[in-house]
Formats: C-alpha cells, sequence, structure tokens
C-alpha cells in the first residue's frame, strides 16, 4: 500500500460551544470520544502547530507581580479576613471564619446569564445553518483519506450523483487496473501514472473542500465577534430565574433547558447567583505521560495539569516544556535557554527545538465580584515570597498565561506546595493593605508525583530522545545544535 500523502485540505473555524457539565470544552467532530452536539468548530487538517502542550508564545512574563510584591507583603492573611471585612470577635479562632459571598456576586452572575441567552441563541441558530456543510466536509475528508490509504473500503458507498463521489469510484477502478498492471509488467511508468492520477484526485477533492470553505465562511460572518462575545458563557453555570427573564417566549435548546428543572446534559443552572459560591469542583493532577503521536499529526502527553472551580471562577495549572524551534531564536536566546537548563541541570538535546520548563495558567475570571483589582497565582498564604504571577483583573475573561518556571518554583511545586488563585483588593493610597475576595486552591492530591515524573522526564534525556524519534532532525529546515 503506497505511503498515505492525504494533506486534509482546508480548514475553517466556528465559533465554540459552550462547555457541558463537568467544565469540559465539548469537542468538535473529529476529537475522540467527541460526544454529538452543535457543530461549531471544525478542523479539516491538522493543526500547523508541532506541540499540543505548552506551545511557543511571545516573550513569556517571568513575574508580572513586581509591582505588586511590596503590597502583598501587608496582605492581611488570606485564613484570617472575612470577605465583607467584618471585625473578628476577641479571642475567635479566624482560620474558622467561613468567607462570605462576594457582595456583587449576584450582579455580575445576572447579567451573564441574561446576555448569554441572546449569544447562545444566535450560535444554536448559526450552528443549523453550518450543520450541512460540517457534514459536507467530513465526508470530503473521509474520502481524502480513503484515496490517499488506496482504501476503497474506507470510501463507504460512492453515489453516482455525487461529482466527486463518482469521480473517486472512477478513480479506485482505474488505479486497480494500474497496479495489477504493474504487478505483471513492472513498468516504472506505470507507478508514475498512478501517482499522477491519485494526485490529481487528491487536488480535485481540496479543490471542491475550499469552495465549501469559502461558502461557509460566507454564512459565518464576523466569526470571532461571536466567538468573543461566546466566551463568558462557555462552560458557565447559569441563575435560571435571569435566563427565564431573558427568554421570555423563546423556545431555543438554551431556554427549554433552563425551564426544565431536571438536570441537563449540557447546561448547569442554580436557583439563585448566590448558590454558585457553593458549587466547588477539584480534579487531582494527571499522570505524566511521555511524549505520543496524536491521530491529527500533532504531540500530546509530557505534561501535568489539574483543575480548579468555585462559582464560575475556573482556573487550571499545568507543568509543561515550552518547545521553541532554533530558527526562531537568536544565537544569543539560544544560548541563555541552554545555559538555564545547564544551571537546572537538565539533559535536552534536539538540533530544531530549544525547551523551557513553564507554568501554564489557564483561568475564567469573572468581572469584579467584590472589588478585587488584581488575581494572582501564587504558593501558601501569600505571607511570603509566594508570588508566580499576577495581573489585573479589569473586566474579567479568559487569562491564558506561560510562566518560565524557575528552580525555586520547580523545587516548590515538586514539594507538593498548594497553589492557589486569589483575587486581591488594593486600595488606592500611599500604603494600602491588600484584601483578599477569593480564592480557588489547586487540589494536591498527585501533585508530588505527577510533577516528579515529569521533572525527570523532562531534564534526564528522556523527552529529548523522544522529541528526536517523533521529530528526525533529518526532516527538511532542520538546524544544528549548538551544545
Amino acid at each position: 500500500m503506497a505511503r498515505p500523502i492525504w494533506g486534509g485540505g482546508t480548514a475553517f473555524a466556528f465559533p465554540r460551544a459552550p462547555l457541558g457539565v463537568g467544565g469540559g470544552r465539548r469537542r468538535h467532530p473529529g476529537d475522540p470520544g467527541g460526544p454529538p452536539g452543535p457543530l461549531l468548530r471544525y478542523h479539516m487538517r491538522a493543526p500547523s502547530r508541532l506541540w499540543t502542550g505548552a506551545v511557543r508564545q511571545p516573550e513569556p512574563e517571568l513575574k508580572a507581580a513586581a509591582a505588586l510584591i511590596a503590597l502583598l507583603a501587608v496582605l492581611v492573611p488570606l485564613t484570617a479576613q472575612a470577605q465583607d471585612t467584618t471585625a473578628v470577635a476577641a479571642g475567635q479562632d479566624t482560620t474558622d471564619v467561613i468567607p462570605a459571598v462576594p457582595f456583587a456576586l449576584a450582579q455580575v452572575e445576572s447579567a451573564r446569564s441574561r446576555a448569554c441567552v441572546g449569544t447562545l441563541n444566535r450560535i444554536e441558530e448559526l450552528d443549523s445553518t453550518l450543520r450541512p456543510y460540517a457534514v459536507r466536509m467530513e465526508r470530503l475528508r473521509v474520502l481524502g483519506r480513503a484515496v490517499s490509504l488506496e482504501d476503497r473500503d474506507e470510501a463507504g458507498t460512492l453515489s453516482q450523483a455525487d461529482t466527486v463521489e463518482a469521480a473517486v469510484a472512477r478513480w479506485f477502478v482505474s488505479d486497480s487496473i494500474l497496479a495489477a498492471r504493474y504487478i505483471v509488467e513492472k513498468v516504472e511508468s506505470i507507478q508514475i501514472e498512478r501517482t499522477e492520477g491519485r494526485t490529481a484526485i487528491l487536488d480535485k477533492i481540496r479543490s471542491v473542500m475550499a469552495a465549501v470553505n469559502v461558502e461557509a465562511q460566507e454564512r459565518i460572518g464576523d466569526g470571532a465577534a461571536l466567538e468573543a462575545e461566546a466566551q463568558p458563557c462557555e462552560g458557565a453555570i447559569f441563575v435560571r430565574s435571569a435566563v427565564l427573564e431573558a427568554c421570555g417566549g423563546s423556545g431555543s435548546r438554551f431556554c427549554r433547558a433552563a425551564a426544565d428543572t431536571l438536570p441537563q446534559p449540557v447546561y448547569r443552572f442554580v436557583n439563585a447567583a448566590e448558590d454558585l459560591w457553593d458549587v466547588e469542583d477539584y480534579r487531582p493532577w494527571s499522570a505524566a505521560q511521555p511524549l505520543q503521536p496524536t491521530d491529527d499529526g500533532g504531540l500530546a502527553g509530557g505534561r501535568v495539569a489539574a483543575q480548579a472551580r468555585r462559582g464560575n471562577v475556573v482556573v487550571a495549572v499545568a507543568l509543561a516544556p515550552l518547545l521553541r524551534t532554533r530558527a526562531e531564536l537568536d544565537s544569543t536566546q539560544v544560548v541563555e535557554l541552554e545555559a538555564n537548563l545547564d544551571s537546572l541541570g537538565y539533559i535536552f538535546d534536539h538540533p530544531l527545538f530549544v525547551m523551557s520548563p513553564v507554568i501554564e495558567l489557564q483561568a475564567s475570571v469573572p468581572p469584579p465580584l467584590g472589588g478585587e483589582t488584581h488575581v494572582i497565582l501564587h504558593f501558601g498564604d501569600l505571607s511570603g515570597d509566594d508570588v508566580i504571577w499576577s495581573s489585573g483583573v479589569g473586566n474579567g475573561g479568559l487569562v491564558q498565561q506561560t510562566i518560565v518556571a524557575s528552580r525555586s518554583v520547580l523545587e516548590r511545586l515538586q514539594a507538593g506546595e498548594l497553589v492557589s488563585l486569589t483575587a486581591v483588593r488594593l486600595p488606592e493610597g500611599e500604603d494600602p493593605t491588600a484584601v483578599p475576595v477569593y480564592t480557588v486552591p489547586i487540589l494536591q492530591m498527585g501533585q508530588t508525583q505527577s510533577v516528579t515524573a515529569l521533572l525527570q522526564y523532562m531534564g534526564g534525556g528522556a523527552l529529548g530522545r523522544d522529541l528526536l524519534a517523533l521529530v528526525p532532525p533529518t526532516q527538511p529546515g532542520a538546524g544544528t545544535s549548538s551544545r
């Protein structure tokens, strides 16, 4: 059988669907095990980036918290500050103080729920419009794969009423005749004719995919704007009364779900906004796995992660190797990155890539719930040099950050020290006291074991060896290592 040459053709992306129960993104068609649902993101080829874990970003911030460190020295200890700043009675054990619900929680979350009604209804309409394009693109992808593999069974039933399927059927017949001739005659020109025929039919499939893509994009319009509008709705838990108020008499899927008091497979609701603060979800650190290829041509594994949730504040923290190509860096940057690995005692040698251990943060942060001005990723209770990263809250949104991990951060992470995301309020003035508004801790279960295993994999040479096997340096454009 000939070596597969199918590249998959064109891709088009639609606004993402809301997250389902449990906080995981609903998978798009083509994701292994993806459930049926709104067809709002389709990828018809493997992603161009190599690494599906920590990927290249602009120069990561080592610490965005430099301006806060002095102020955090006077931070009210997290375990001793009630969120309504009520004075603690004399002699009371402050570790038993239960944080109050942030004062703006009901207002912020009710507003989110009302706004998401219109957004999710528009996505549902767009989903219905785009579904036929998705079905067509998936069928074309299957045909392309069948031709590439020279596997007639892979194509399934071929309709003579469809011009592309009829052309594929004719190609399979002609190619099988040529293959039989080559077995008998052993003439190289026959193989050339087969290659040319296969290339022609693949080009035809790609051309049709491109046309479908163009038509679908015209229907999408400003998909980026709708995707940005939908971001606060992804994975959110909604306030039922606010949704029903905004729905009016709408019969959309989202509105029907809100009206049904039974648990829903896609959307989650609470009866009162204050109930959101009682929703907590903690997921332990994942086990470390070696690099391995994925079906779409990327790489998986080589990272560990944990996730926590309180209300609609969702925080995921991961440890991963950041891989950057030598071609995109100047010689000084390469030397600095390799010197950092040497200082850690890490062994990593690949002519195409350099590596840095990084902390990846992804957090869904709401607009201020209690007057908070900053969010801080940190160890411990912020009573010492605990800050890993910080940023202003602004109007909230999705935070995605890659932070180069220092030796100290790696050692503390490996030791199992608690990692949390805390929102604090920094009042204006010369000597402000930082007041915590809420904190979301990452579960420590499995942290030491998983982090230790991954650091050994990254630093002991196994990561570099696996990457050499998966991405050989003989590939076009391979560079040479300076180590």
